[in-house]
């Protein structure tokens, strides 16, 4: 059951599963496009999904790291004063 949830949940493509969905929801924009699904005045309109998926592979934007990471301290002042 662990290596089913791991297969749904993308656990074999940990650290590149933005960039997987990025060019996947550019693909499948153009790719209904391509097959007559959809004209080219509605490609026009999904340009902003198709330019942001690949600009989300492009940029390798990564989410994995969720928890959030203790802040650096940036004050003026230093500790021992």
């Amino acid at each position: 059951m662990n290596v089913l949830a791991w297969l749904f949940t993308g656990g074999f493509a940990k650290g590149y599963r933005t960039q997987i969905l990025g060019v996947t929801a550019a693909l499948s924009a153009v790719g209904l496009w391509a097959v007559g699904d959809m004209a080219l005045a509605n490609l026009v309109t999904e340009l902003p999904i198709i330019l942001g998926g690949l600009g989300l592979a492009a940029l390798g934007a990564k989410v994995d790291d969720a928890a959030a990471k203790p802040a650096a301290r940036k004050s003026g002042r230093s500790k021992g004063a």
